[in-house]
């Protein structure tokens, strides 16, 4: 079956050459597959200042040009495409963030370096999902990437283990209780962005599609690992954007088995929450901030009020400099420039709106993937999980600066699923 799959739409012959793919394509894709696994382990140095997946990554691209070529012409063009286009996308808005660096090459060289490092992340998902099979054993990976998240988060707040990056804070879920602290991801919206994608995963797939994780009582060990590690975090941002994946999750199921103006009408449902969400948040800021006290403390209306108050500055900014900070603005700003919790704003300090709009091509091309039913029996939950994951990266970057290495690799991940959904059963591109 794994052969199978992994040469469909490859238009490979009999005489040899499919096996051929098969072993080449097995054995880089084993490198990649232990690149996916090291990256929650990235603050672990393997060789001076670099960890495994630091070294990995360089060496993953340049070995992609060995995997064989997609043989069949329309489907090749059509991922060829996409790539470019996701590729162009990421450039752009890594260009117009370093424009205003262009005579202080002090600050520009480790900001170029950071955006291409950043890439890597980005492009490697890209570039060795091809085909069904590797689109199924990725998420499988990414299954286990989250429990060592996970885990690993429940462990540091019973003190069972210590890790390089040590962060605690008063428990939200009663005194003298586990404490909040961090795991292996030294931010809260990396797991939010797993926990969304994950939960829904194991909601929709079954074993025939996550193998020995799909059997029900693997799955009850995989949810109390979850929770485990929800309850180590306390973050209302793994909440929060782990009920958003699952509620996208289940309406778009919706969606694509609606017909005719019923899926307009559900279209414009979204369109219009959309639209919504973000003046709820203004004109009832007050409410939220003591409805996140009831549900945190002190310590939360706190940290709310403040990012309220930065968002509030950083938009005034905006609004002065809407193509971007110039070096002076960035010099007096760079801190709320650098560290404000949303993607989204700190793009447009950085990069300006151009560099905004480029970042959100990006979101458009993952969500592509998913925007229509799936034709292959594995690929019937496929297109609500896609799109469940990219509304899961899209909610945890409203709390956080994004722009991480699982943020890069997830969204690599999403944009891959337009090429590995077009094909049929038999192997066929779906046109």
């Amino acid at each position: 079956m794994k052969a199978q799959l992994l040469t469909s739409g490859l238009g490979t012959s009999d005489d040899g050459r499919s096996a051929n793919y098969t072993q080449r394509h097995g054995i880089l894709f084993v490198l990649f597959s232990i690149w996916v696994l090291a990256v929650p382990f990235h603050r672990y140095s393997v060789i001076g200042t670099y960890s495994l997946d630091n070294l990995l990554a360089p060496a993953l691209v340049l070995l992609a040009i060995l995997l064989p070529r997609i043989r069949d012409r329309t489907l090749a063009l059509y991922r060829y495409k996409t790539l470019l286009l996701a590729i162009g996308l990421y450039t752009l808005a890594g260009l117009f963030g370093l424009l205003k660096f262009v005579n202080h090459s002090d600050l520009l060289k480790p900001r170029a370096w950071q955006i291409l490092r950043d890439g890597l992340y980005f492009v490697l998902p890209m570039l060795y999902l091809r085909d069904l099979w590797t689109f199924q054993i990725m998420k499988r990976l990414l299954v286990w990437v989250t429990m060592f998240g996970a885990i690993s988060v429940i462990l540091v707040a019973l003190a069972i283990i210590e890790l390089p990056v040590a962060r605690f804070a008063e428990s939200r879920i009663g005194e003298g209780l586990l404490p909040k602290s961090v795991g292996l991801f030294s931010n809260y919206g990396d797991l939010s962005i797993l926990y969304g994608f994950v939960s829904v995963l194991l909601i929709s797939h079954g074993r025939s599609e996550l193998g020995f994780l799909g059997a029900p009582l693997v799955k009850l060990g995989l949810w109390a690992g979850l929770l485990a590690g929800l309850a180590g975090s306390q973050s209302r941002n793994m909440l929060f954007g782990t009920l958003i994946a699952i509620a996208v999750y289940w309406l778009w199921k919706l969606l694509l088995n609606t017909k005719g103006s019923h899926r307009t009408a559900v279209a414009g449902l979204f369109v219009s929450a959309a639209i919504i969400f973000p003046g709820i948040i203004v004109v009832f800021g007050d409410s939220i901030v003591g409805w996140v006290s009831a549900l945190g403390g002190s310590r939360a209306e706190n940290t709310a009020l403040q990012r309220l108050e930065s968002y509030s500055l950083a938009l005034n900014l905006i609004v002065n400099e809407p193509l971007g900070l110039s070096f002076r603005s960035y010099v007096e700003w760079a801190t709320l420039a650098n560290h404000i919790h949303n993607m989204w704003i700190k793009l447009m300090l950085n990069s300006g709106f151009m560099g905004m709009l480029c970042i959100a091509g990006l979101f458009w091309l993952s969500y592509r993937g998913g925007s229509k039913p799936g034709t292959a029996p594995l690929l019937q939950s496929e297109p609500a999980l896609v799109v469940a994951g990219t509304a899961a990266i899209f909610v945890a970057v409203q709390f956080y600066p994004g722009q991480s290495d699982m943020m890069w690799m997830m969204l690599g991940t999403l944009i891959s699923f337009n090429w590995t959904r077009r094909q049929r059963p038999s192997g066929l591109p779906h046109r």
